[in-house]
Order: C-alpha cells, then structure tokens, then sequence
C-alpha cells in the first residue's frame, strides 16, 4: 500500500503533467490525491518543493539504472546506447501537450537546476568510468579520436540528448543508434 507521501507525489505528477506547473496547485493536488491541504503543506512547504520531489523522485528511480550500468562490464556500447536512450527520453517526455513540456522544462530549470546538474554529472562520470574500464580491457581506444575518457563521455551524454530534444519527429532511437554506431567504429582498436 503506497504511503501518503507516494500518493501525494503520484497525484502531483499527474497534476503537472496534465496542467504543467503554472496551472497546477496544492489545493489541485489535494483532490487527485483525496488528502487534506493542511497535510500536503506539511510535507511540501510550497508547489516548489513539491516539484522537486516529483523530480527527485523520478532521478532515484532512474539512478537505479545508472548504477547497474556502471557495474556492468558486459556490452559497453550496447549498455551505453540504452543509457542514453533513456535519458533523451527523460521525465516529461510523454506528456502529451507541447505546450505542458515546455512550461514543465522551463520550471524545472528554474526550481531544479541543481538536482538536473547533479544527475548530469552522475551519468557522465558512469559513462567516463565504463570507458577507462573498456580502454584497461584493450576493448576501445582514444587514439583516433583524439579525445580524453572525460571528453568523449560528455560527447556521448549531450550530443544525442541535444539534439534528440530538437527532433520533431519518432527517429530520435535511430539516429543515437546511428550515432552510438559510429562513436563504436571510431573507437575500435582494431
């Protein structure tokens, strides 16, 4: 059984996600959730700070994931593709309403900057790590590059979800494919 906490952090991701941040509110929140204002305040002070647990909330779960592929020494490239997949996804990508998208992404730069930070730089230092791992194991090499692990790990955590954000339409997974595709062949020692 949820805890009121869960409850009232799933009734808040519907209630933004629905109506985007500046329409929804604490009384909106009360009603999806079927708990009292007066508990919900003293839980989340503010629509700020429940915001950013909604936003917290999904980095934890997504974490999990980082973790593991952080563990792995299986299949770099492949593990790293579905990474950064599911970060181009990210948290408000099915929400239907453009016009929602961009006042929830423009609210979590405003309110979350520093968790969004922190996430970035706990993706890139996984990724910069599973690549010295690939390059100790004579799997992958800088040489033709040119590039440091660092560099070559930020490469690979912006340069799709910079771009997969811009396209308007469903070939973002086939394009870091195709992209994860070339990085693969740039980087073989062979």
């Amino acid at each position: 059984m949820p805890s009121t906490t869960d409850k009232i952090l799933s009734a808040a991701m519907d209630c933004f996600f629905q109506h985007g941040y500046d329409t929804a509110n604490i009384s909106m929140v009360s009603r999806y959730a079927g708990i009292s204002r007066v508990t919900i305040h003293k839980q989340f002070k503010s629509k700020e700070l429940l915001f950013r647990a909604v936003v917290e909330k999904h980095f934890q779960q997504h974490n999990i994931l980082i973790n593991v592929y952080s563990k792995s020494e299986i299949n770099f490239w492949q593990e790293t593709q579905v990474l950064i997949i599911q970060r181009c996804e990210g948290l408000f990508t099915h929400v239907s309403s453009s016009l929602v998208r961009a006042n929830l992404i423009h609210a979590g730069q405003a309110f979350c900057k520093d968790l969004i930070q922190a996430e970035e730089n706990l993706i890139k230092n996984s990724i910069q790590l599973r690549i010295e791992k690939e390059i100790s194991a004579n799997r992958l090499t800088l040489s033709k590059i040119g590039l440091s692990a660092s560099a070559l790990a930020e490469t690979l955590h912006f340069a799709p979800f910079g771009i997969t954000v811009s396209v308007s339409d469903n070939k973002n997974t086939t394009f870091v494919e195709n992209l994860m595709a070339i990085f693969k062949a740039s980087t073989s020692p062979l």
